[in-house]
């Protein structure tokens, strides 16, 4: 059995390090991105692809900079969109209140650290990589990035939602903007 790579979300302290991995909270992004968000886009997470290159060991994704998650949310709360990003250094800018601006997301600008660790590629959990829990079509699914389980954390985020949020590649793992959102109920 192959396998992925575990995130816990604890809560952030008052303080706490901007570019650490996380959920929500004040993303920290390159300058040059500063004005080049869309009005409907939340933060969701991101990596500090250091945190986690000793625990992937296939080499799925860089092991320096930073991959980011922002999602689209059009309507406010019926439909959600991929936008990730990778940055290839340390970023420069803070957003603060990003998400605070956003209707029906305004809750989500505390944020919450990432813990990493190995699991099996089939664990019902949030994590990067392995095999998506609850795949009941006859096709193989594609690669996943990501499976957030909105049950596994306190953050309240989808946590209507009875299933999955997955982060699927496209066909060039590396191409960071091909990569798609899948909701999967149970």
């Amino acid at each position: 059995m192959g396998k992925a790579i575990r995130i816990i979300a604890k809560k952030a302290p008052e303080g706490y390090d901007l570019g650490a991995s996380k959920f929500f909270g004040t993303p920290t992004v390159p300058l040059a991105w500063n004005d080049g968000f869309d009005d409907d886009e939340i933060f969701f997470c991101q990596i500090r692809l250091s945190d986690i290159a000793v625990l992937d060991k296939e080499n799925k994704l860089p092991h320096t900079g930073y991959l980011y998650v922002f999602l689209h949310t059009e309507d406010g709360k019926y439909y959600l969109g991929a936008d990730v990003r990778y940055h290839d250094g340390e970023p420069e800018l803070a957003l603060d209140d990003f998400n605070a601006v956003v209707d029906g997301f305004e809750s989500y600008t505390q944020g919450y650290l990432m813990e990493f660790s190995e699991v099996d590629e089939d664990e019902v959990c949030t994590r990067l990589f392995g095999i998506p829990s609850d795949w009941n079509y006859q096709n193989e699914p594609p690669k996943l990035l990501m499976q957030y389980d909105p049950l596994d954390n306190e953050m309240d985020f989808l946590d209507t939602l009875d299933g999955f949020v997955y982060l699927f590649f496209g066909e060039q793992q590396e191409d960071f903007g091909a990569i798609t959102l899948w909701e999967e109920y149970s």
